[in-house]
């Protein structure tokens, strides 16, 4: 589908397990074969359960699979959570990225990045373009509806939400703990477990506004549901929940 993999023969994978990058994990392994290996990052930001998401993937599609620990919080701009939060962990995770692909012998670094992307602030994707990252759906001009498309046509999961970074959850300039990242991805994937798909829960210090889609309301608002979920936020030492309605 993507006949400009084969310019390579050995390309590593940044792999997040979302909907862009598992497109390019079966394209890649169609053209690459054993010499496409996936790269995922694992740290305090990473949501809940996607490492295990992108572990089956790639265990599905049968692509060397490695795992690398981050911890951004050690980066001033990432903890203090600055505008540049994105570029500074970007770098720090493509500098590792570097140095494991040398090691492999790999002739690329690959991202999901897509044509999308670019109406978006992401200072992440100046720091793939410094770092010489190259994006295969990006340069194949290819967006989010086309991607769903392919996705489908591969038997791939089309409509699965994306995952961002924990950090996203918090305004900038909110000084960033392991602990407050936590306790969020703890709520997050208490969520997750019971069903719902596309869930944020933004926080402005002890209060926590809580995102879901329009469809999940309805199953969200049941009486014991709510309840128990407050519960939970309360165990967690969040202290009131305010809900983003439709409309």
């Amino acid at each position: 589908m993507l006949p400009h993999l084969r310019r390579w023969r050995r390309a590593v994978l940044l792999f997040s397990g979302g909907l862009d990058s598992s497109l390019l994990l079966a394209l890649g392994r169609e053209a690459l074969g054993e010499g496409l290996t996936a790269l995922t990052f694992v740290g305090p930001h990473t949501t809940p359960g996607e490492v295990w998401a992108a572990c089956q993937l790639a265990r599905k599609y049968g692509v060397r699979h490695l795992l690398a620990e981050i911890n951004p919080l050690v980066l001033p701009d990432f903890r203090e959570n600055t505008p540049q939060r994105c570029y500074a962990c970007k770098q720090a995770m493509l500098a590792k990225a570097g140095k494991v692909a040398a090691a492999l012998t790999a002739d690329v670094l690959w991202d999901g990045a897509n044509a999308d992307d670019l109406q978006d602030y992401r200072p992440g994707l100046l720091a793939a373009r410094e770092a010489g990252v190259v994006s295969p759906l990006l340069e194949a001009g290819l967006g989010k509806a086309e991607i769903r498309q392919l996705s489908q046509r591969l038997g791939l999961p089309e409509d699965k939400p994306p995952q961002s970074c924990l950090a996203t959850r918090f305004p900038y300039h909110t000084t960033l703990t392991r602990e407050a990242l936590d306790r969020v991805g703890r709520a997050e994937a208490w969520l997750r477990g019971r069903g719902f798909t596309h869930v944020r829960l933004r926080v402005h210090d002890e209060q926590v506004r809580l995102e879901l889609r329009p469809e999940e309301w309805q199953a969200f608002l049941s009486q014991d549901l709510k309840r128990s979920f407050l519960a939970v936020l309360n165990r967690l030492g969040f202290q009131s929940l305010e809900l983003t309605l439709p409309g």
